[in-house]
């Protein structure tokens, strides 16, 4: 029997950082409350977590350098729960490799549903790490890095970007839905996380001049992978 999942929530609001803790406590979680980001680092320092829920709005700190930190010192999934609207604030939160983000108010359903989501990318990109290959290019999970062996090129990866173009890969030129990519059963007429990673995963791409990976646009559903010849210089 596998242990329950490890969840820190950092939120400065002690009354919203409880009731969130009683809802994940009774569907089996073990869960901690971080104020700021001192705690939370004492407490990864004794332990990793499965999971991290985190405000960006906690006091003078900077939520957003806090995640740009987590990506790089832990393993844990990283859902930034915000009373933020603004978009670029999600563009940017997913771009350093948060796995989601969630504005407040919340339905607690809907925050369940995506923490089920996170843990479960999470733990296939953990326990499925051979690389898929595909034409001249492979993917390595591992090192969540596409790399072109033709030409030897290296694009890096956020975890969740490599586990969405994993399953893109695996199902070329077969639709996928947005829903199917985030590994969520519904999503919402607002999501937007889905999109940003696609066009995060397309800038990379084209930075790195592979344009024969061509990720198209299937209105209303999701994506579909192609790889089709290269452009010449």
């Amino acid at each position: 029997m596998s242990s329950p999942s490890k969840i820190i929530i950092v939120e400065d609001d002690l009354v919203m950082a409880r009731a969130i803790t009683r809802h994940l406590t009774r569907e089996g979680y073990v869960v901690a409350i971080a104020s700021n980001g001192i705690e939370l680092n004492r407490m990864l320092a004794k332990d990793d977590a499965d999971l991290v829920l985190l405000d960006l709005n906690l006091g003078d700190e900077d939520g957003m350098c806090l995640a740009r930190e987590l990506v790089d010192t832990s393993a844990a999934a990283i859902i930034i729960v915000t009373g933020r609207q603004e978009v670029q604030d999600c563009i940017e939160a997913l771009d350093i490799g948060a796995d989601d983000y969630m504005t407040k108010p919340f339905v607690m359903e809907e925050l369940l549903a995506r923490i089920r989501a996170a843990l479960r990318r999470r733990g296939s990109l953990m326990h499925s790490p051979e690389p898929i290959a595909l034409g001249i290019f492979l993917l390595d999970p591992v090192l969540a890095e596409l790399i072109d062996r033709e030409q030897d090129i290296r694009v890096k990866l956020t975890d969740t970007e490599a586990r969405i173009l994993a399953m893109l890969m695996r199902h070329h030129n077969r639709g996928l839905s947005r829903a199917n990519l985030l590994n969520r059963e519904t999503l919402g007429p607002e999501e937007r996380s889905v999109d940003v990673h696609i066009a995060n995963i397309r800038r990379k791409l084209r930075a790195a001049q592979i344009d024969s990976i061509v990720i198209w646009p299937l209105r209303g559903y999701g994506y579909r992978l192609r790889i089709e010849p290269a452009t010449a210089g």
